[in-house]
């Protein structure tokens, strides 16, 4: 019979002793009274302020002075009459047709990546995910090129071949504007659904796999009904881009195909006749639409207990073998979409960017790397890399910081109010670019910062910073707080554990933050065009302002943001090295 060893006695040092220094909750409080209300007034600043200065700038006389009294004509001619309510009630159905077709679209993309047993997993999440280094606009301008009536590339080509006009691509269209979203969306579902595809437990596919089910029938009846709470998610993230999204809308409705309110906004902030509480109305009612989705979307998901598949017991992630047949068709598809929402558009922005003429045919274009050096070579351009640089390093260097705070006081100091600062940190999600960039700007329209750099950084800030809380908080969950607190009782302060002890093993999602919102800043429009001055340009304004009257100088441009995205990526790798192992 085997007997167990009676456990040695502990070392003396490993009971606290009473008046031993341990991490009591006094040490909390001291860290809470210096935290909460700085990161509360940050949040404040970044987003409740510009949010709330937004429904209030709808009323006044004067959006720029407070004390010019109430008009509420432009608020009844926004929410009451037919015409803007029929405009709003398209905007929200274009948004949501975008939605779930890209939602789906994702999904089936991440269900064959993540739970398919196949060779080239990672080149196929690559042709997911690649859409992401380019700006929707930017692909915008490849497809105006390509697929645009009667002087389209395609359309010539077709036409040669004696193919009826009513069988050519037409992208100046409410279908083409789809086309164009859909495909640039894409990754955002794909990474959503499949990092939820990966904590399922792949028994309960086989299980239905086995008893005869179709590979279809499983995943519409097994796997959808477990990623609910991620589809869902996708669906309403991708919505709201998409309502806030102006500049696909701008380029290919001007044969008049469809404006949705986004337009309408931008339109009222730099048109002909600027009216900055028409813009504030539409924005509000934007604002009210996607706080609704956001509502329903707590509601749906309030009960996803039910589709919990990952308990505390163990479960396995193996892959679904398949045959050889369908490993063609599951190439085939991904190739496809690699094809239409990357390779193609990247393609023709390098062959617009070499033109000096836009032409049907290649030879009459003129093709040359002077055409693209003589537009990167301009004052403009180089400012406004150095601009885009800039920002793209301290945007993510303070959303980590401001990031930190608000998880670290909600998930380890457990402080007070710090459930609602959450809610306040990640509720720009629900909410349009434009939206936020009008409320920095008429928050900060009579102080110094106006139209420099600064504020759009602060506009950047104010958008990116949710992505920094949801995966700084997904890192914080894995690690387990008794290592924090064995360092707090050996006398290290609070703020050395976090420096030594926390950082390093949270260092992963610190690097996911930090690519993220570096590929985000570099390329996001819908804050920057608001927030900018002829002093303050960066690489997306220089090619929005271009893509008006110059498709191939705003092709260069949008070339000139993907390889700083490119290389930027490449050398944060290098330098921050997400799989350094700290020897301590």
């Amino acid at each position: 019979m085997t007997t167990l060893a009676p456990l040695p006695d502990a070392p003396e040092s490993a009971t606290p002793r009473r008046g031993a220094r341990t991490p009591s909750h006094g040490s909390s409080r001291r860290s809470m009274a210096l935290l909460l209300p700085g990161t509360w007034l940050v949040l404040l600043v970044l987003v409740v302020v510009p949010v709330g200065y937004v429904v209030l700038a709808m009323t006044l006389v004067d959006p720029i002075d407070i004390g010019s009294g109430f008009d509420l004509s432009t608020v009844r001619e926004v929410f009451a009459t037919w015409h803007m309510l029929k405009l709003l009630l398209e905007t929200v159905l274009f948004a949501l047709v975008v939605a779930v077709i890209t939602t789906v679209l994702g999904a089936l993309l991440a269900w064959t990546t993540t739970r398919l047993q196949m060779r080239g997993a990672r080149l196929r999440e690559t042709l997911c995910i690649g859409s992401l280094f380019v700006a929707p606009f930017v692909t915008a301008v490849g497809w105006i090129w390509l697929a645009s009536p009667q002087t389209g590339v395609l359309n010539q080509l077709l036409a040669d071949l004696q193919v009826p006009s009513a069988l050519q691509p037409n992208v100046m269209t409410v279908g083409g504007m789809v086309f164009v979203l859909v495909t640039h969306y894409v990754p955002y579902p794909y990474l959503f659904i499949s990092a939820a595809m990966r904590g399922l437990d792949a028994t309960l596919e086989e299980a239905s796999l086995v008893t005869g089910r179709s590979m279809l029938f499983t995943g519409l009846r097994v796997s959808m009904p477990l990623l609910r709470p991620a589809i869902l998610s996708s669906t309403l993230f991708v919505a709201i881009l998409a309502m806030g999204e102006f500049t696909v809308p701008s380029l290919l409705g001007q044969r008049g195909a469809f404006a949705p309110l986004s337009v309408y906004v931008y339109n009222a902030l730099y048109g002909d006749n600027q009216d900055i509480p028409f813009g504030a109305a539409i924005s509000t009612e934007l604002l009210i639409v996607c706080l609704l989705g956001l509502s329903l979307y707590q509601r749906t998901v309030r009960s996803s207990a039910r589709f919990v598949s990952v308990s505390g017991r163990g479960h396995r992630q193996s892959r679904i073998a398949v045959s050889r047949g369908t490993a063609v068709v599951v190439w085939a598809f991904t190739l496809l979409y690699g094809l239409v929402g990357f390779i193609i558009p990247l393609a023709t922005l390098v062959i617009m960017a070499l033109a000096k003429y836009l032409a049907p045919s290649l030879g009459d274009m003129h093709l040359s790397f002077a055409n693209l050096w003589h537009v990167v070579d301009t004052d403009e351009v180089k400012t406004a890399t150095i601009h885009s640089l800039e920002l793209a390093i301290v945007v993510p260097v303070l959303c980590i910081a401001i990031g930190l705070a608000v998880v670290y006081l909600a998930e380890r100091l457990r402080a007070p109010t710090s459930g609602l600062m959450t809610y306040v940190a990640t509720a720009p999600m629900a909410l349009p670019g434009l939206v936020m960039g009008m409320g920095v700007l008429l928050l900060f329209i009579r102080t110094p910062l106006y139209l420099t750099l600064p504020l759009i950084g602060i506009g950047l800030v104010s958008i990116s910073l949710t992505h920094a809380v949801r995966l700084i908080s997904n890192g914080l969950h894995q690690i387990d707080p008794t290592l924090e607190e064995a360092s707090l009782v050996t006398g290290a302060s609070r703020m050395r554990t976090v420096w030594s002890v926390l950082l390093p093993l949270i260092r992963p999602s610190i690097f996911s933050t930090f690519i993220l919102i570096f590929v985000l800043a570099l390329r996001e429009l819908n804050v920057a065009v608001v927030l900018y001055s002829p002093d303050s340009t960066v690489l997306s304004v220089v090619a929005w302002n271009y893509s008006q009257s110059a498709l191939t100088k705003a092709a260069a441009v949008g070339i000139v943001q993907v390889v700083v995205m490119f290389v930027g990526t490449g050398v944060l790798r290098l330098v921050l090295n997400p799989d350094k192992r700290n020897a301590s």
